[in-house]
């Protein structure tokens, strides 16, 4: 990387004097010549004209050298940690050092608390002017007017710099409200200690998985929490279902599918026993690290969790059926531009700068993410990476979470449902239906 940016920089010092020495137009030429020709008195008088020209240019420039530049303060919140934080921070700090006049202050905030922030601190003008985070909380945010459109900013050439899958979350009412930095979906994690070869089928999965299953030990074949509605999602998308139909602009819950879809999750924990009750994110990485494990469905932030020595491997999600490839939700995390900013066009610059292809290539080296930036993918040192590739190609077979309003009051009453099916006793139609039904009243309740 930090050959490239010596090239780039070698570059831009060997453009830059070009840029600068432009020769003088005939007429100029022309009018010096005839000067020289002039009689004494008119060339005396020409200089004398011309120092004094000399002098006011001199003294207006010493002006404005004396007057102050004009700063501008873009104030960016998102709810980074750790790598990702560190390669966010390198980059604001890259930024000020070269751009005086728009210094940019980042601050984080957890995740859950930046939600809750976002909504009472931008009305009251008080919150950022940049926010980054997923795409799913657009269409909240746009009709809460927390955010603004980025308009004219969002041309065709800077667009189709990203994969489209990240782009695509980021429009709402064909507005575009978002460049997209990075995309997180799951994969399947795997003890390369205890598993040979991954498994491409869902079948292939089960029979592995009980092998590798003894409760009196309390190790298991598969863990992740599967009443999470966006763990859950994979399945539902593989069975043809869905949480939200964007064209009839409605909740598709109890659907046939939906219904298959938590059946069969509800087998690998009652039928097949494979899948523990009560996971949660850090229960998921202690029994992982602690090779009681075998199968994990998780992000590309569980590279972080697992612990050095820990052999493991990554995988696509296997199909459910010949051609039916369980499709996780798809993040594209996002800068969106708060509709209070009062620094539009230094916040855009900034924007500009942390999306760019050189930014993509810090972020993804010093903050580990899965960048949306097509070109990087390009390099072989990227792109052929063996997490990186299954990440990337992963992309390809997930869904984009739907970033309707509506669709944000589904979670909670379908999760709910999901942890009474698989590790309760009411039948998958009966959840689903209730589960629907609270949506549905929570959707009314908005549109009053």
């Amino acid at each position: 990387m930090k050959s490239t940016l010596l090239r780039i920089a070698t570059l831009a010092s060997l453009i830059l004097p070009l840029g600068c020495g432009k020769s003088a137009p005939p007429q100029a030429n022309g009018a010096a010549a005839g000067a020289t020709k002039a009689g004494p008195g008119k060339a005396s008088e020409g200089k004398a004209n011309e120092g004094k020209a000399a002098a006011k240019a001199a003294a207006a420039a010493k002006k404005a050298a004396a007057k102050p530049v004009k700063k501008e303060k873009v104030v960016l919140w998102h709810a980074y940690r750790d790598a990702e934080r560190k390669s966010l921070d390198q980059l604001i700090d890259a930024w000020n050092v070269k751009h005086p006049e728009v210094q940019v202050t980042a601050l984080a905030v957890p995740f859950d608390a930046l939600i809750d922030k976002a909504q009472v601190a931008i009305p009251r003008g008080n919150g950022p002017d940049l926010i980054i985070f997923a795409h799913d909380k657009v269409g909240v945010w746009a009709r809460d007017k927390l955010i603004q459109p980025l308009g004219d900013f969002a041309t065709g050439d800077r667009l189709k710099r990203f994969l489209p899958q990240t782009v695509k979350p980021l429009v709402f009412e064909r507005a575009v409200y978002g460049l997209p930095l990075a995309f997180k979906s799951l994969a399947l994690f795997y003890n390369r200690a205890l598993v040979k070869t991954p498994p491409k089928t869902v079948t292939e999965l089960i029979a592995q998985a009980k092998k590798l299953t003894d409760k009196s030990k309390g190790t298991f074949g598969l863990a992740y929490d599967a009443s999470d509605l966006y763990y859950h999602a994979a399945w539902l998308h593989a069975f043809g279902g869905k949480v939200f139909d964007p064209e009839a602009r409605a909740l598709a819950i109890n659907s046939p599918a939906a219904v298959k879809a938590a059946e069969a999750v509800r087998d690998l924990h009652k039928k097949h026993k494979i899948l523990p009750k009560g996971m949660t994110g850090f229960v998921v990485t202690a029994m992982f690290n602690e090779g009681k494990a075998a199968f994990v469905l998780n992000g590309p932030w569980f590279l972080s969790e697992i612990e050095k020595g820990v052999p493991f491997g990554v995988a696509p999600l296997p199909e459910v059926a010949p051609g039916q490839p369980m499709k996780p939700y798809l993040g594209s995390e996002a800068l969106m531009l708060s509709a209070k900013t009062q620094v539009r066009g230094a916040a855009l610059r900034v924007i500009d700068y942390l999306v760019s292809d050189e930014a993509a290539v810090t972020r993804m080296v010093v903050g580990k993410q899965l960048v949306a930036n097509r070109k990087i993918y390009e390099d072989p040192k990227f792109g052929n990476d063996p997490v990186v590739k299954v990440f990337r190609a992963q992309a390809d077979t997930s869904v984009p979470m739907p970033n309707a309003v509506e669709a944000n009051v589904a979670w909670a009453p379908y999760s709910n449902a999901l942890r009474k099916v698989i590790f309760g006793d009411t039948a998958a139609p009966v959840a689903l239906q209730a589960a629907a039904e609270q949506a549905a009243a929570a959707v009314a309740k908005l549109r009053k």
